[in-house]
């Protein structure tokens, strides 16, 4: 059984998301600096980073 992909916030700067993990994989995405000055950008690159990106199995089994 796979387990749902999500995308979590490790880290904020105020109230800007600037870290994020997929909870499947652990593969970290960060905001560039530039999108940090607005939060819905800093969101929106996020979240684009994270629909991109194929999981990579953790372990071999």
């Amino acid at each position: 059984m796979r387990k749902k992909r999500n995308l979590r916030v490790t880290k904020w700067l105020n109230m800007t998301p600037a870290v994020a993990v997929c909870t499947s994989c652990n593969q970290e995405f960060q905001a560039p600096m530039v999108a940090l000055r607005r939060t819905s950008d800093a969101q929106a690159n996020l979240q684009q980073q994270f629909d991109a990106h194929q999981c990579q199995p953790q372990d071999s089994e």
